[in-house]
């Protein structure tokens, strides 16, 4: 609907403005068609912006930029990069937000652990629930359910198993999360506070590396680890498929794409341009795990996700690290192997030039709407701990969301995480829920002690805004009153 306003606003044809405006010696000159049309499409876009301005002030929309552009955050005024802290004037408290001053989007924090370490074990597999209304944080005793519009504590001390990491959100109920029992794979049910073992595995169950997801989109199908090996369970037939998968890294993830076509593990031990990231196609008639992998990618190492996009294809968005320093889409049933790196890059799509200097995670929407985008928390560490912006690059520091299929980036905010080399948990590992409702990521804020600190924060429905209209507000130009 405010899509259309803005429409009907900057084609309407608005009275002839304030028809003196062009008159010289006192005598009213007749205005051009041209001239007429310039100062009808600055007053009308002029409107646009000033509406858009109003609605995002309310809150009723959300913010984002889409260009190529250099946005520095501000080093002066009440969100100047070094002094915007916790504890600082205007700094939200847990549930409070605020309007990123550069890109325009309400963030909201979700937690308080000043004066303390985070040991959140946030990543790209969902850290937020199947709606995005639940989002985890690590407790003293086990683990803290959050409510993301709030920031409230509803649940706590709820159950771990082999650690916080290996806690998995279902895919379906938002109200039930997986955990690692021995050999049991168990379901907590929030509202019921009750635990169900829904399969008992032929061996103990092992960390899975905690990265990326264990199960496709429908809930259906589970990827689990144990006697070394990834085998696929049909949760709705009970059938543990023939044939496994090794992990390419001991402590390495291996995941099974959204829409339970392959399984995915990354990334092995020979250097780029060779290091291995297979997949292996599922045979869901004759309940099979391919035995020959397909080497996809050999350019960087194993950050990255998985996407089942609305194109039919399964991608790994990932970096190019090894000759340009890039985001890529790689089409995970390519086989690279022994291809150079130029025919490896050639036969995939660049999302997003880098610096060789900027890292970041990722994090997929893996079902509904929006299931085409994946979100980056692009990271560097030359961003040091009340350091100057000088020579800052395109996207550094952002959190951003790239459609794999349009091409299209949205970018929505600064994370302000700084000196993150000093501690793993100050990386803001960017993490979103199932639907992609709800973006996480951990920043300390330029607060450099104690070493390790960093708190929660969320944007939600990041992708549900509109653009703001096209160019720049337009400077007011002969507004004058009668």
């Amino acid at each position: 609907m405010i899509r259309r306003i803005l429409k009907v606003i900057t084609r309407t044809k608005f009275p002839r403005p304030f028809p003196d405006l062009s008159s010289t010696g006192g005598k009213p000159m007749k205005m051009t068609k041209v001239s007429h049309w310039l100062t009808q499409r600055r007053f009308s876009r002029g409107i646009a912006w000033f509406l858009f301005s109003a609605i995002l002030l309310t809150g009723t929309t959300y913010a984002y930029l889409t260009d190529i552009g250099i946005h520095v955050p501000p080093i002066t005024g009440p969100y100047a990069y070094n002094t915007f802290m916790p504890g600082a004037p205007g700094f939200p408290a847990v549930g409070g937000t605020y309007t990123d001053p550069v890109f325009g989007t309400v963030v909201r924090r979700l937690s308080d652990k000043t004066g303390s370490g985070n040991e959140d074990d946030i990543y790209a597999h969902h850290w937020s629930n199947a709606n995005g209304t639940f989002a985890f944080s690590k407790g003293s005793a086990g683990a803290n359910i959050i409510q993301v519009a709030t920031g409230a504590r509803i649940y706590t001390d709820q159950p771990v198993g082999l650690n916080h990491s290996e806690n998995y959100w279902d895919a379906i109920d938002p109200d039930k999360y997986y955990y690692f029992s021995g050999a049991n794979l168990v379901r907590r049910n929030l509202a019921a506070q009750t635990n169900t073992t829904i399969k008992t595995f032929p061996s103990t169950i092992q960390a899975n590396g905690g990265s990326l997801n264990i199960q496709s989109r429908d809930g259906r199908y589970f990827t689990i680890r144990y006697g070394g090996t990834n085998q696929v369970w049909d949760s709705q037939s009970d059938i543990i498929y023939t044939g496994s998968v090794t992990p390419l890294s001991p402590d390495g993830w291996v995941s099974i794409t959204p829409d339970a076509k392959y399984i995915v593990t990354a990334a092995g031990p020979t250097a780029p341009p060779q290091k291995e990231h297979y997949s292996y196609p599922i045979d869901h008639v004759t309940h099979t795990i391919g035995s020959t992998p397909t080497q996809f990618w050999g350019l960087c190492g194993d950050h990255g996700v998985l996407v089942s996009a609305s194109d039919g294809k399964n991608y790994f968005i990932t970096f190019e690290c090894y000759s340009i320093g890039a985001v890529y889409r790689v089409d995970i049933t390519l086989d690279q192997q022994g291809r150079s790196p130029a025919l490896q890059a050639a036969a995939n799509q660049m999302l997003l030039p880098l610096a060789f200097t900027s890292d970041g995670h990722f994090s997929a929407v893996s079902k509904g709407t929006f299931s085409d985008w994946a979100f980056m928390s692009s990271e560097t560490t030359l961003d040091a701990f009340d350091g100057g912006v000088g020579g800052w690059p395109a996207y550094r520091q952002e959190i951003l969301a790239i459609n794999v299929v349009t091409l299209e980036v949205r970018r929505f905010a600064h994370h302000r995480s700084r000196g993150i080399a000093a501690a793993y948990s100050t990386q803001p590992r960017v993490s979103c829920s199932w639907d992609g409702s709800v973006v996480l990521w951990t920043s300390d804020y330029n607060v450099s002690s104690p070493v390790g600190y960093s708190d929660l924060y969320a944007i939600q429905s990041p992708l549900a805004g509109l653009p703001p209209p096209s160019g720049s507000p337009p400077a007011p130009q002969n507004l004058r009153a009668n």
